[in-house]
């Protein structure tokens, strides 16, 4: 298939309230593939960090026989391991969000549904800084940081448009913005 059929074909799937086969790859980008890699790192610092760092028992024995026999006060596997553990938990209290966003992406990509937004788009062209004040629903603008970059805001979200959008979307007409309902990915721009 040509690529002009397959992205008709995905307009007809979104309006439709589908995930075209073809978008899925968008869902599972290389930020999911990050963020699985971040949380696999994230867990294992969790296990290994007391393991690999902390005293284990026979070096806390080991310990206690020398503390005994200078006199001083024995120590416990868990008073001399205690801040690992805490540091074990930050690690697992840090991996909640990419798990989070990766069961988003999975559950996008395995439901296979979009939502569509449709609204009037407002093209403010080439500007210096971020448009402000009142603002339509949905809008686009251009904007120079070192290179240019073109953005579509729907419902005060920002969303930068690779080139193949950027040619969808036109200014001053109604424009279905195509979302993957759970991570709120921008998809696709369609013809409203």
């Amino acid at each position: 298939m040509t690529e002009q059929a397959v992205q008709a074909a995905a307009d007809q799937a979104n309006r439709e309230g589908t995930l075209h086969p073809s978008q899925r790859r968008m869902v599972l980008d290389g930020n999911f593939w990050t963020l699985v890699v971040v949380l696999l790192v994230l867990i294992a610092l969790a296990v290994l960090t007391p393991i690999k760092i902390g005293m284990s028992p026979s070096e806390i024995r080991t310990s206690n026989d020398l503390a005994a026999f200078l006199h001083e006060p024995l120590t416990s596997y868990w008073s001399q391991n205690a801040p690992l553990f805490v540091m074990s938990l930050v690690w697992l209290v840090l991996a909640v969000y990419p798990g989070r966003a990766i069961r988003r992406r999975l559950a996008d990509w395995r439901e296979g549904k979009v939502t569509v937004v449709p609204g009037l788009t407002h093209d403010f062209g080439h500007v210096q800084h971020r448009p402000s004040g009142v603002l339509p629903p949905m809008y686009l603008y251009e904007i120079t940081e070192r290179i240019p970059f073109t953005y579509l805001v729907v419902n005060g979200k920002r969303y930068r448009l690779d080139p193949d959008l950027k040619s969808r979307v036109l200014g001053g007409r109604t424009n279905g913005a195509v979302f993957a309902p759970r991570s709120k990915l921008l998809v696709n721009v369609v013809a409203a």
